[in-house]
Protein backbone atom coordinates (compact mmCIF):
# COMPACT_ATOMS: atom_id res chain seq x y z
CA UNK A 1 0.00 0.00 0.00
CA UNK A 2 1.08 3.76 -0.90
CA UNK A 3 1.93 5.90 2.57
CA UNK A 4 -0.85 8.55 1.62
CA UNK A 5 -3.71 5.65 1.92
CA UNK A 6 -1.99 4.62 5.06
CA UNK A 7 -2.01 8.67 6.25
CA UNK A 8 -5.40 8.95 4.67
CA UNK A 9 -6.47 5.75 7.10
CA UNK A 10 -5.22 7.34 10.63
CA UNK A 11 -6.62 10.50 10.09
CA UNK A 12 -10.07 8.70 9.78
CA UNK A 13 -9.09 6.44 12.72
CA UNK A 14 -8.23 9.13 15.01
CA UNK A 15 -10.98 11.43 13.47
CA UNK A 16 -13.63 8.68 14.49
CA UNK A 17 -11.62 8.49 18.25
CA UNK A 18 -11.82 11.97 18.91
CA UNK A 19 -15.54 11.91 17.99
CA UNK A 20 -16.20 9.01 20.33
CA UNK A 21 -14.05 10.30 22.83
CA UNK A 22 -16.39 14.13 22.40
CA UNK A 23 -19.56 11.91 22.62
CA UNK A 24 -18.32 10.33 25.44
CA UNK A 25 -17.41 13.26 27.61
CA UNK A 26 -19.97 15.16 26.65
CA UNK A 27 -22.20 12.12 28.36
CA UNK A 28 -20.15 12.27 31.17
CA UNK A 29 -20.40 15.92 31.77
CA UNK A 30 -24.51 15.60 31.55
CA UNK A 31 -24.42 13.05 33.84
Amino acid sequence: MKKSVWDMILKMVIAVASAIAGALGANAMTL
